[in-house]
């Protein structure tokens, strides 16, 4: 009987086509990784943690060679990523900010994959914060059935469905005969002598969360990389057309100017004058309120990132976008002023030296903002990025405790 070729064509347009090697290799990429969260998880140490996320690199980096060595902006945040992985392996006992290093580290591979993956024009660079939160929350799971797939693949693919139904049989029968093993040997006592020493060593349960805990995060990573790797590119990360004009960015710019014109005014009566508000010391004046003031100044410069990366350039706008940066700079200077008087009323600890840490990269990227306002392929936020990224390491990279012991000595000695 003759075939219908409209239903041959059919089929062969349904069938779903077969992963290339790479996909199928990097399941072996996946399971490493598992592996490598599985022993951590075990040990509960700050070694093992870096090298989860050394592994986690290097299988990233393996897939996407080509584009990793031609992405500078990738190669400028692999640098820090590093340092902070050797820093959490070999001087972790030092580390003030442990939480915070161990949460960067993960946070820097997730930018340098998106980074790496996707096209973010200097433009439309605020959609990369989209592009991190897909990665985190979408492409883990939206190609999980790639990796059943890869599994098939590995285990014969369709010109050997006997032998993948073996491997398959074999997976689900070894485990189940350790089972029956354990349950014969506590059932008889001839059992139990053969084999009782070697099933004591066999926590069942234990083995199976450890199974589980690879098998999961596999499928995870391997989801997250294919995406990133294979995957379509973000629509929302496309350039587009500007289309902000002056009325949106420009009166939300002017009603927060009219506030900081009123709290220069203040600053200068009151903190830069030399003059204190009735019942306070220098020290309870510089306490009171530094964490609001960081708070402002990254409300402002997430403000001014996007009016940069949104608005139409014109005259009025950098204007506004100027003094949003110069009222940030008198923000952070009063902010550093009353931490310099609170160093000076009780000396320097680490919770003291890392604000003023952070000021300075403040005062750094507004510097970058300006350049930005005023010229407009000026790559502010991955500057910033990798700015930050740099300065955390290189704070985590001073001898800190000898710097505030021979200030709090200097000080002590003066009198």
């Amino acid at each position: 009987m003759e075939q219908n070729p409209t239903s041959t064509n059919a089929q062969t347009a349904s069938a779903k086509p077969q992963l290339t090697k790479p996909q199928l290799w990097l399941l072996g990429g996946a399971l490493l990784i598992g592996i490598a969260l599985e022993i951590w998880l075990e040990q509960d140490f700050y070694f093992t943690y870096s090298i989860l996320w050394l592994v986690t690199l290097a299988v990233f980096v393996a897939f996407n060679w080509k584009r990793v060595i031609s992405n500078k902006t990738v190669l400028a945040l692999i640098l820090p990523t590093l340092v902070l992985c050797g820093i959490l392996m070999f001087d972790y006992e030092n580390n003030e900010l442990l939480g915070f290093t161990m949460l960067a580290i993960p946070a820097l591979l997730i930018t340098i994959g998106v980074f790496t993956t996707q096209n973010i024009a200097y433009k439309r660079e605020g959609k990369a914060a989209l592009g991190v939160l897909r990665a985190v929350f979408v492409k883990p799971f939206s190609a999980i059935g790639m990796y059943f797939r890869a599994y098939a693949g590995v285990l014969g693919g369709k010109s050997s469905t006997q032998k993948r139904h073996g491997w398959i049989g074999f997976a689900i029968g070894l485990p189940l005969m350790v089972v029956v093993l354990a349950l014969l040997a506590g059932a008889d006592a001839g059992m139990n002598r053969l084999l009782g020493s070697w099933i004591q060593d066999i926590n069942l349960w234990n083995w199976f969360w450890r199974v589980v805990v690879v098998f999961v995060s596999s499928m995870l990573f391997y989801s997250l990389f294919f995406n990133l790797s294979w995957g379509k590119q973000d629509a929302d990360l496309v350039p587009v057309r500007q289309n902000w004009k002056l009325a949106g960015p420009g009166v939300v710019m002017i009603l927060l100017l009219l506030a900081y014109a009123l709290f220069t005014y203040v600053q200068f009566t009151y903190l830069f004058g030399g003059t204190l508000p009735v019942d306070l010391t220098y020290s309870e004046y510089a306490r009171d309120g530094f964490g609001q003031f960081v708070a402002v100044t990254l409300i402002n410069f997430t403000l001014l990132g996007l009016s940069l990366s949104k608005s139409e350039p014109g005259r009025a706008i950098k204007a506004l976008q100027t003094l949003l940066i110069a009222a940030s700079l008198i923000v952070l200077a009063s902010a550093a002023w009353r931490m310099l008087l609170y160093v000076g009323a009780y000396g320097l600890t680490i919770r003291r030296v890392l604000p003023l840490w952070l000021m300075i990269y403040f005062v750094f990227l507004a510097v970058v903002g300006v350049v930005r306002v005023y010229r407009e392929k000026t790559p502010f936020l991955r500057i910033g990025a990798f700015a930050l990224a740099y300065w955390y390491a290189a704070f985590l990279c001073i001898d800190w405790n000898s710097v505030m012991h021979i200030y709090n000595v200097s000080r002590y000695l003066a009198g």
